[in-house]
């Protein structure tokens, strides 16, 4: 396969490669490009945050896009949460070969599900969401919650227009993305090759979880679709 095959993996609203990382590696072990850009602003500081707009963040990821398609045969984008957002975009502005978002928004904050895990946590003293939910309302400013409603409104109405083979995948459990979002995405992508795939526990950080290995395999199962129709 050689490094013939590429992947842009972008990550998540306020987030970091960290969320993504292993699916990073399982591609990369399997003979990938693969290029995991950190968006503009996110350095974990709230004030660089607080400086960039929706699109530096996808001029962050074009930047990568590019270097793969100048480099690769074949090129695939994944978008994790807000990434998926700006992989979409991606996908309509260039052509790619395969495109996969994972846990991305349409709808957003589960509250009961936020509110389960709250009480969840604190009968069982794992107060690990708690942790995360505290850190996201004081790391997040207004003005990057405001470019990310932004991009969700840019993004909404041209999902229309995805004509390359898409993957959609949901965890139900997600108290970020509400499930109905990769509805969505699915019905709305006028593409012909396009898959659903839905699981039932790995929370919002997907790729960390419980289901991050079912995840990877089946990312990789319709790259190989995809790579076996180029290839007839």
């Amino acid at each position: 396969m050689g490094k013939n095959n590429g992947c842009l993996i972008i990550h998540g609203f306020g987030g970091s490669v960290h969320e993504v990382s292993p699916l990073a590696a399982y591609l990369q072990e399997r003979g990938y490009q693969v290029i995991c850009p950190t968006l503009k602003g996110h350095t974990g500081r709230k004030k660089d945050l607080r400086e960039v707009t929706y699109d530096d963040w996808l001029t962050s990821a074009e930047e990568g896009l590019l270097q793969l398609i100048s480099s690769c045969d074949r090129v695939f984008v994944i978008g994790f949460s807000m990434g998926g957002l700006i992989a979409m975009n991606l996908g309509i502005k260039y052509k790619i070969h395969g495109l996969v978002t994972i846990n991305s928004p349409i709808y957003y904050w589960n509250l009961k599900r936020i509110c389960l895990n709250i009480i969840n946590g604190f009968k069982k003293r794992d107060y690990r969401n708690i942790r995360r939910y505290l850190k996201a309302s004081r790391n997040i400013p207004l003005a990057a919650l405001f470019q990310f409603k932004s991009l969700l409104l840019k993004t909404k109405p041209i999902i229309k227009n995805i004509k390359c083979p898409l993957l959609v995948i949901q965890t139900i459990d997600d108290d970020t993305v509400r499930s109905d979002s990769a509805n969505y995405i699915y019905k709305k992508a006028d593409t012909e090759k396009k898959k659903l795939k839905f699981y039932e526990q790995g929370g919002h950080l997907a790729l960390r979880s419980i289901a991050a290995q079912s995840i990877m395999e089946d990312v990789r199962t319709f790259f190989g679709e995809i790579e076996e129709i180029a290839q007839d």
